[in-house]
């Protein structure tokens, strides 16, 4: 059994009646494509943007964290494909969690006041990985606040150079980033910014 979790954005234009229908509707397509019996939803509700998507500033969050079986797993493609069709879904994201949920039982936070890598750092010759030294190993692309640090105010994602990341944790931190950014949680450029 895998792992996995469907992010996405329904049109925040529907009544409450049509988003519960459009989650209805998702929710009954992921079931028969990928033979789940228990799906877990969790609707975030109506968030603003870090950018238009379709002339829209706002969109309603819906996350379905589910296991589905490794021989139904060619199906997402499906899935995916009728998502892409319904005009009322402004967004998905489809992610194995699997690694993510592994490294995440492992992980043991260091109780820190240093809140960045800038205030590691600071005045420092050698730089430290600060998610080395904060304990995180797996990166979420929801956490937005621990993300915000690695851009610069042009919305650039910053080299480890600059933030001493490790090279195994600066992919974690530019995959989690552009996850994010695709999913409308952080911008592209400073032109969206608020």
């Amino acid at each position: 059994m895998r792992n996995y979790e469907l992010y996405f954005i329904v049109n925040p234009d529907l009544t409450s009646e049509e988003t519960d229908k459009v989650i209805k509707r998702t929710e009954k397509l992921v079931k028969k494509e990928l033979s789940v019996e228990e799906l877990n939803v969790s609707e975030e509700g109506i968030k603003k943007l870090a950018y238009p998507i379709k002339k829209k500033w706002t969109g309603f969050y819906v996350s379905f964290t589910f296991e589905a079986d490794e021989k139904n797993t060619s199906n997402i493609a499906n899935i995916e494909r009728a998502l892409n069709i319904d005009d009322n879904v402004v967004r998905y994201l489809m992610v194995n969690l699997d690694h993510f949920n592994k490294l995440k039982s492992k992980e043991k936070l260091n109780e820190t006041e240093i809140k960045s890598h800038r205030e590691l750092n600071k005045g420092q010759k050698e730089k430290k990985c600060y998610v080395k030294y904060s304990g995180v190993s797996a990166i979420d692309y929801k956490n937005i606040e621990f993300l915000n640090q690695f851009t610069s105010p042009y919305a650039k994602i910053f080299a480890k150079s600059k933030t001493g990341t490790s090279s195994k944790y600066q992919r974690k931190v530019s995959k989690a980033i552009k996850r994010a950014r695709h999913m409308a949680l952080m911008p592209f450029t400073t032109k969206h910014y608020s």
